[in-house]
C-alpha cells in the first residue's frame, strides 16, 4: 500500500500534465514512503491519454483510469478516489491553477498533530476572475447558506489531503449526482483549512451552463428546502387568489376580474400539488436510481492492462 495517492482528473489539460507530474514528484520527495498517481481520463478530447501512457512506460507508480465518455469532473474524481490505494489521498486539479506541491505542505500540516487531523484542504487567499465571476461566487455561497443547515467553507479548492478512513467514509455516500464540496462537508471528521494562492490560466472548461448545473447539484445534495419553498409559494398565491375571488364576489366585479382571481387560485393550488408530489417523487427517485457514477472503459498501469 503506497503512503500517498495523487488523484486528478483529465479534461483538456494535456499541456499541463508533464509539468504537473514533475512538480508532484519533486514535492513527494519531502514525504516519507512510497506513492502512486491515479489519473482519470474523463473523456478528454485532447492527447491527455497518450501523455499519461508515456508516463506509465517509465514510471510503474502511474495508473490511468480511462472512462467510457465524459461524465464530469466530480464523477471522475469520485472514480479516482475509489481507485486510490494510499494511506493518504491527495486530490488536486491537473491544470496547475492549484499547485501540486501543496501535497508536501498539507502533509507537514497534518503531521503537526498526528492522528488528530483527517483532512487538510485549501481555500483561496483571494478569489480570482472578473467582477462578475466573483459576484457569482458570493451569490452562490449566500444562497447555500439560506438553503441548507450545512455551511460550506468559502472559496474552497479541490486540493486536499485526506486520510484513508475519511475517504472510505466519503465513498459510502450514494448520490447519483455527487457534488464533492457538499459531500466532503457532510462527511464531517476533523478538517482544517489552509489559505493558498490559486493561479488563473485565463480559460476554463466550466461554461455558465455547467456552473449552473453544478450549483443545482450542490443545492439538491444539501437541501430539500426548494421544494418546501415551492409549497409555501403556492400556498401564498392560493391565498391571494381566494382573497381576490372573495373580493370579486363581494363587490360584484366583472368577468375579467373573476378570471384573473381564478387563475391565481388555480395556479397556487397547482404549485402546492406539484411541490407535494415532487417531494415524494424526488425521494423515491433518489433511492431507486441504480445508475453507476461513471463507467470505466479500461485501467492502464500497475498490471491492470
Amino acid at each position: 500500500m503506497p503512503r500517498i495517492s495523487i488523484v486528478t482528473s483529465l479534461y483538456r489539460v494535456a499541456p499541463y500534465i508533464d509539468e504537473f507530474y514533475t512538480r508532484s514528484r519533486a514535492a513527494l520527495e519531502k514525504v516519507p514512503g512510497d506513492h502512486e498517481f491515479v489519473f482519470v481520463d474523463d473523456g478528454s478530447p485532447d492527447d491527455a491519454r497518450e501523455i499519461v501512457l508515456r508516463l506509465i512506460a517509465r514510471d510503474p507508480r502511474v495508473r490511468l483510469v480511462e472512462l467510457s465518455r465524459n461524465f464530469g469532473q466530480h464523477r471522475a474524481l469520485w472514480i479516482g478516489l475509489q481507485q486510490a490505494r494510499g494511506e493518504l489521498i491527495f486530490m488536486v486539479d491537473a491544470d496547475l491553477e492549484e499547485n501540486p506541491a501543496l501535497v508536501a505542505a498539507f502533509y507537514a500540516r497534518m503531521e503537526e498533530k498526528p492522528g488528530e487531523v483527517d483532512v487538510v484542504y485549501g481555500v483561496m487567499e483571494e478569489r480570482k476572475g472578473s467582477a462578475i465571476r466573483r459576484l457569482g461566487g458570493a451569490l452562490f455561497y449566500a444562497l447555500m447558506d439560506r438553503l441548507s443547515d450545512t455551511r460550506l467553507p468559502r472559496n474552497v479548492l479541490n486540493a486536499r489531503l485526506m486520510t484513508r478512513a475519511y475517504v472510505d467514509s466519503l465513498l459510502q455516500f450514494g448520490d447519483a449526482e455527487p457534488f464533492l464540496g457538499a459531500l466532503m462537508t457532510l462527511n464531517g471528521f476533523r478538517q482544517i483549512a489552509v489559505p493558498c494562492a490559486k493561479g488563473d490560466k485565463g480559460s476554463t472548461t466550466y461554461t455558465f451552463r455547467r456552473k449552473l448545473r453544478l450549483a443545482l447539484d450542490a443545492i439538491f445534495a444539501l437541501s430539500t428546502r426548494p421544494i418546501t419553498w415551492i409549497f409555501w409559494t403556492g400556498a401564498w398565491i392560493a391565498t391571494i387568489g381566494l382573497a381576490g375571488v372573495a373580493g370579486v364576489l363581494r363587490g360584484g366585479g366583472g368577468a375579467a376580474a373573476m378570471a384573473l382571481a381564478s387563475v391565481w387560485l388555480i395556479g397556487g393550488l397547482v404549485l402546492i400539488a406539484v411541490g407535494t408530489v415532487g417531494t415524494y417523487v424526488g425521494r423515491v427517485l433518489t433511492q431507486t436510481r441504480g445508475r453507476p457514477i461513471a463507467i470505466i472503459r479500461k485501467i492502464h498501469g500497475m498490471m491492470q492492462d
